[in-house]
């Protein structure tokens, strides 16, 4: 029993010690993104020091993980030379569905065989434009997330791009401390969306939405409720008339942290007798200081616009370059 004791004790010890490595080697990289030329080594590290001391006092372990987001998300916007990371951006090599669309009848130049197993990845941006727009509230930004599904291991047929999707976001922000029973709402937004595929006709998709997200917290867990109103199309503008019918009018998210692993999840519904919807399933933990392994799993409607209304069930091995939180 006390050899049992020991060997938890001294994995505890190693897993503190690998987290305060990756949390000195995290601040590093932030700090060194702002400071000047004439900065050294040492004095880096004596800031990140002092900084990760300052974070065992109780008022820093209170901060949410969408509060500590929104401080990595400061650092970023007073550098020039520094992306700041929207959604998740990831890349999965191995990314295989049960189900896919089959377009050949319909576009000449649609591959001649559909593989099932292909590579995934999403790129997401976003850049503050205008800060304290209403004293010391309000923040305007505008965001680009491109979701694409590469057929790469398909040599018969080139290894095309088989959907790619573009969602450019107008985003109007407010920070809130409203708490409940322990949950604080820490932000709200407004946010004008567009998605598309950017493809011809017979495959063209897209919509425009006016959406409002509220986000809440609580110590490790976060969630985020997003309803929209979809502006209507008429006659041969609309692609895809009837979109709603499949990924509804709202989209609830959830994610859990610890220790630098986080498990989230995706729910949309349609709230019909006719039900459909979808859930996402997503977990990760730390490869290196830099990078998580990523898997993520996906059951419903709505995976990518070229085929919303074909039900798809998918699971992705791969790497998560940035989290959501």
């Amino acid at each position: 029993m006390i050899r049992k004791a020991l060997t938890f004790i001294a994995a505890l010890t190693v897993s503190t010690a690998l987290q305060a490595q990756q949390d000195m080697a995290q601040c590093l990289q932030l700090a060194a993104l702002s400071a000047s030329d004439s900065t050294t080594v040492g004095e880096l590290r004596q800031l990140c020091q002092q900084r990760l001391a300052e974070q065992d006092s109780p008022e820093i372990l209170s901060t949410g993980i969408v509060e500590k987001r929104a401080q990595l998300e400061r650092y970023s916007h007073e550098n020039p030379f520094v992306l700041t990371p929207h959604r998740s951006n990831y890349v999965l090599p191995v990314s295989y569905r049960d189900d896919i669309s089959d377009f050949r009848d319909q576009l000449p130049e649609a591959p001649d065989k559909i593989d099932h197993t292909e590579m995934e990845f999403q790129f997401s941006i976003k850049v503050l434009v205008w800060e304290e727009i209403f004293d010391d509230n309000g923040y305007l930004s505008v965001a680009y997330t491109n979701r694409s599904f590469w057929q790469a291991y398909n040599s018969d047929a080139s290894a095309p791009f088989r959907e790619t999707n573009h969602e450019p976001e107008l985003i109007l922000s407010f920070a809130n401390d409203w708490e409940w029973m322990g949950i604080r709402n820490v932000a709200n937004e407004v946010i004008f969306n567009h998605q598309s595929n950017g493809r011809g006709e017979p495959l063209s998709r897209s919509w425009n939405r006016l959406m409002f997200n509220m986000v809440f917290e609580r110590d490790r867990f976060a969630m985020a409720f997003k309803p929209w109103y979809r502006f209507k199309e008429h006659g041969d503008d609309d692609d895809n008339p009837d979109i709603e019918k499949y990924l509804g009018h709202f989209e609830w998210m959830g994610w859990y942290q610890w220790h630098n692993r986080t498990l989230s999840i995706m729910l949309r519904n349609n709230l019909r007798g006719n039900n459909k919807g979808a859930v996402e399933l997503g977990w990760s933990f730390p490869l290196n200081s830099r990078v998580k392994a990523y898997i993520k799993y996906f059951n419903g409607y709505g995976e990518s616009l070229v085929e919303y209304d074909n039900a798809v069930e998918s699971i992705g091995i791969g790497v998560l370059i940035s989290d959501w939180l």
